[in-house]
């Protein structure tokens, strides 16, 4: 342990004339909310809650049924499904989330070699999964 301290000190002060000679690793960061009238309307959105093609000259709006809250914005739209499946796409989703962290740990153990975690995504496999009947064809690439 006391030649970890060690090596952890002589590595700092090796790195003190990489600091000393690049000013800019001192430099302030821009931060994403420190933008310019120029940049502000590349990251600005806006959402609609009508599903309709609209002008590829036009800057494309995200089409949403729920707001950050998880109200519906969008008065009368059915998904047409019933709880029951809704509760199985569910429990498939938090069965993926719970396999992430199974997987990713391993990972980081160096059992296994790669692994990309799907965090965030579980709804976007599951939805287009639940979308499917047995007849349909996929054709992937």
């Amino acid at each position: 342990m006391l030649s970890f301290g060690r090596n952890t000190f002589r590595a700092t002060r090796s790195a003190r004339p990489l600091l000393k000679a690049n000013p800019m690793m001192h430099a302030p960061l821009r931060t994403f909310g420190a933008m310019d009238e120029i940049n502000r309307d590349l990251f600005e959105h806006k959402f609609t809650s009508d599903m309709e093609f609209q002008s590829s000259f036009d800057k494309i709006k995200c089409f949403r049924v729920l707001d950050e809250e998880g109200n519906v914005v969008t008065p009368g739209y059915d998904t047409k499904i019933s709880d029951d499946d809704l509760m199985k796409m569910y429990d498939k989703m938090v069965t993926i989330n719970e396999a992430d962290v199974v997987y990713n740990a391993a990972q980081r153990q160096a059992r296994i070699s790669f692994y990309m975690t799907q965090l965030g995504e579980e709804a976007s496999g599951i939805g287009t999964a639940a979308a499917l009947k047995d007849h349909d064809l996929i054709f992937p690439q």
